[in-house]
């Protein structure tokens, strides 16, 4: 299964967990995919809608992800970078572009 596969999944998969939750409790809620103001927006439906938006995010970045580590490979290959033992290259390389150019990275 590609990652593309496995985001729809997910999102499929939150989209079940909605509409379970909605039968059990007797409420409306509105698709994740969906505004809809005659549906009920509870907290539950807020979190189901941010969890889908951020799993949706994953459309962009997982090719990001892809390029930095490709790049990776490449800038350690030329003695640009030493990832550690267990080191993400696509962080590494993140790191050092931003170093590069005197950015800070974000704190994890």
């Amino acid at each position: 299964m590609n990652w593309k596969t496995q985001i729809d999944k997910g999102i499929e998969l939150l989209q079940l967990c909605s509409d379970l939750q909605s039968e059990k409790d007797g409420v409306d809620r509105p698709n994740i995919n969906e505004i809809d103001k005659s549906k009920t927006l509870d907290n539950f439906a807020q979190d189901i809608q941010i969890a889908a938006t951020n799993m949706a995010a994953l459309y962009k970045l997982f090719p990001m992800m892809i390029d930095l580590a490709e790049l990776g490979r490449k800038l350690e290959a030329d003695g640009k970078i030493k990832p550690d033992f267990g080191d993400d290259y696509s962080r590494v390389v993140l790191d050092y572009l931003l170093a590069l150019n005197g950015v800070q990275p974000t704190k994890r």
